[in-house]
């Protein structure tokens, strides 16, 4: 069930990747701000249409308001860097992945080695790939508390309907955007090159974030957000037409492994009869009551639990069954 959230955050991350080097594209013929509220207008009325069918629930939408802020300043930037990113901002902006894993040793007073070596590959690859650019410290700084308080306040509301609190989200950034560009000749502008903003409406709004709130609400922020290495794939291929693909080798073979740790399946675990598995957050993390039940069962019937097969890693005079 697990791996089916990973998947569907993966493709949130394949289709914001796919939305750079639109939003390059795109900027030729409207202003940042101009084109974030054109894609705002069809992401609010593609939402609309869709919770006049299935309802309204004010509280979700409300949440999505109160965080709309924080989405506007990260969908400026981002646009703003659109076909221009460093290797040093590109670096510290996918660098909220660390608080995030040690927010998640705190809770659980352990920490699980596939993420570790996913994050450490994955920025690795971010920094050398994207070298050769010029860089802002600042920028590069926002970015990454925007991005680690964005996740943390979608871990928060965990209970909001998603496509409501996507809807309020989308309509705070429409309505900020307009207060900053202080024009509300956008639709006039839509007619004239509709097609950019409609396409980066769905595959680098609403989709992506449908997909992106409900494998964090599934899977948790730390497997949700180590995704960003397919999204890093899929801007570079999706940039072939405007500028060729990297070519240092480290770079990909750092980004494979960044992938294939996320995907590591490291414990081999089988239920037992009439056995709840509790899982926490991550596929393949047994808790430590669950296999001391199991020996427990066995050893009532004479034999040694053969199905638990553990790897442990000592973390700060703890262990941890992944």
């Amino acid at each position: 069930m697990a791996k089916r959230y990973l998947v569907l955050a993966m493709l949130a991350s394949a289709l914001w990747g796919v939305s750079y080097p639109l939003t390059y594209l795109a900027l030729r013929l409207f202003s940042i701000n101009e084109l974030i509220a054109s894609s705002y207008l069809f992401s609010v009325s593609l939402l609309l249409i869709v919770l006049l069918l299935r309802g309204y629930d004010e509280k979700s939408i409300i949440k999505g308001l109160l965080i709309s802020p924080v989405n506007y300043v990260l969908v400026y930037l981002y646009t703003k860097l659109s076909g221009g990113v460093g290797g040093l901002t590109a670096l510290l902006s996918s660098s909220y992945i660390v608080p995030l894993i040690i927010i998640e040793y705190v809770n659980n007073k352990c920490v699980n080695a596939r993420y570790v070596i996913s994050a450490v590959t994955l920025l690795g690859a971010l920094y050398l790939l994207f070298q050769g650019y010029g860089d802002s410290m600042y920028i590069a700084l926002i970015l990454m508390v925007m991005n680690l308080v964005y996740t943390m306040a979608l871990v928060r509301v965990t209970d909001a309907d998603i496509i409501n609190f996507i809807f309020g989200q989308s309509l705070g950034t429409l309505l900020i955007s307009y207060i900053v560009m202080r024009n509300l000749t956008v639709p006039i502008l839509i007619l004239n090159a509709y097609y950019y903003p409609l396409a980066l409406a769905i595959i680098g709004n609403v989709v992506p974030y449908l997909l992106y709130a409900e494998a964090i609400k599934r899977i948790g922020p730390v497997e949700t957000s180590l995704t960003s290495s397919i999204e890093t794939i899929s801007s570079l291929i999706a940039s072939i037409p405007i500028q060729p693909l990297p070519t240092n080798p480290v770079a990909w073979a750092l980004l494979a492994v960044s992938i294939l740790s996320l995907n590591a399946q490291i414990s081999r675990n089988i239920p037992a009869r009439d056995a709840p598995w509790v899982m926490d957050h991550r596929e393949g993390v047994l808790i430590r009551g669950m296999a001391q039940s199991l020996n427990a069962e066995f050893q009532d019937l004479g034999f040694i639990n053969p199905f638990v097969a553990v790897f442990t890693v000592r973390f700060f005079g703890r262990r941890k069954v992944i």
